[in-house]
């Protein structure tokens, strides 16, 4: 039996998608309604064979001001096998059919694949009619070309072990000084919010308000948006000083012991080195502590320092949002967090944790070297996608779209996410 188009419930299309290596968090059902608070409306299209689903794409529409056209957006979609000619076909004439009746301009694709990685696709998507965007900079297109993504599926402790050192280091360092990072409720939104305009007027960007934040939270709950944030808990790092001065008070008693007794020349080296860290470590933990008392009188119930929406679609995970206050940034909270937030991914099944986008390029002097540097030290790999295609509807317009006249000025940032 050909392949053709069908109709699928919501479940039955996300469970597609997450289940597909081409699935992607931008494909889910709920998506649409997240972006209906932009002004965009969402249709669903599915094609399969023999009662099996082989390809299903989510096409997002926003008017054009002031002319009855619109515009037709399938972020990081077909969700298809690329080398499944006849299932993209089908798929791409029913997205044509529907984006007519629409009246759209155009349809944009950024599919979910890495540059190189299907052969032959350029060849096939020319033949479809698509016209390929070229391969810029990570972030002269809709969404990010260039993004970073860690692998989740070695154990916890291989992960951990490709992080930079000074990573791992700085995760020790934020247990160590009381910080706590929990999952926390949709009440949470409002603290997060509140870190975020923190931190767009720290760093000099403008931010989402509580309602953006609400609304995501509400369309992909109750399983694909989860809400962390850390916490700075003096009396516990207090407990775990104290202990660990305790330890470390019995150990110098016992290699003093041994110093005293020791009458093996060659022995005594190796007792004095111990008993020199172990002095070192105690006097590090004794000038801590009166820091650590004034802050559990400042903070009873702690204070929350930063916070991370991690999103979650089947096999991939999204760092998407993360925001943090100007407090105790030299306590690493943010590292705490993208380390637990990477545990819950890999605990819900996901393979993959993506950190976002980066401009594609190493150079220290590049402008989003920050960017890169973090985003790089979390053992992650620099992934290049194959980027955008057109499907163009309406020549006319598509070439004002594209030349910038003052009819459609601006049409191009509408397509961002």
């Amino acid at each position: 039996m050909a392949v053709q188009p069908i109709s699928l419930t919501e479940k039955q299309h996300d469970d597609f998608v997450k289940a597909h290596d081409r699935g992607d968090l931008l494909q889910l059902s709920s998506w649409a309604s997240v972006k209906r608070q932009n002004g965009w409306s969402g249709e669903r299209i599915a094609v399969g064979t023999n009662g099996t689903t082989t390809g299903v794409a989510l096409l997002l529409f926003k008017q054009v001001p002031k002319l009855p056209f619109t515009l037709c957006y399938a972020p990081r979609g077909f969700v298809v096998d690329y080398d499944d000619t006849e299932s993209l076909k089908v798929l791409t004439e029913e997205a044509k059919r529907v984006a007519k009746d629409r009246r759209a301009i155009t349809i944009k694709i950024d599919p979910n694949i890495d540059r190189d990685e299907v052969p032959g696709l350029m060849t096939e998507m020319t033949e479809l009619g698509f016209i390929h965007k070229g391969y810029g900079g990570g972030f002269d297109y809709a969404q990010p070309r260039f993004t970073m993504e860690t692998d989740l599926r070695p154990s916890e402790k291989e992960i951990f072990g490709k992080f930079h050192h000074k990573f791992r280091y700085n995760v020790r360092l934020a247990e160590k000084k009381g910080i706590v990072c929990t999952e926390v409720g949709r009440d949470g939104l409002k603290t997060f919010a509140e870190l975020m305009k923190v931190t767009g007027e720290r760093d000099g960007f403008s931010t989402r308000g509580l309602d953006y934040f609400e609304n995501l939270y509400d369309c992909l709950q109750p399983n694909d948006a989860r809400l962390f944030l850390t916490k700075l808990e003096p009396s516990l790092a207090l407990e775990q000083q104290r202990h660990t001065l305790e330890k470390a008070t019995r150990e110098l008693a016992k290699i003093e012991r041994a110093l005293e007794k020791e009458t093996v020349e060659k022995k005594r080296p190796s007792l004095t080195n111990r008993e020199k860290q172990t002095r070192e470590q105690i006097e590090k933990i004794e000038t801590a502590l009166p820091e650590l008392v004034e802050l559990d009188k400042r903070y009873p119930d702690g204070l929350v320092l930063s916070g991370g929406l991690l999103t979650l679609a089947g096999r991939r995970s999204y760092y998407l949002y993360g925001a943090s206050s100007n407090e105790f940034r030299e306590f690493m909270p943010n590292h705490l967090m993208q380390w637990t937030m990477m545990q819950a991914a890999k605990e819900s099944g996901a393979e993959r944790y993506d950190f976002g986008g980066v401009s594609g390029k190493t150079d220290p002097d590049d402008e989003y070297a920050g960017l890169y540097a973090f985003k790089s030290g979390w053992g992650s790999d620099m992934i290049e996608k194959v980027g955008e295609f057109d499907l163009v509807l309406n020549r006319l317009l598509y070439f004002a779209l594209e030349k910038g006249l003052p009819l459609v000025k601006g049409l191009r940032k509408r397509f961002r996410r």
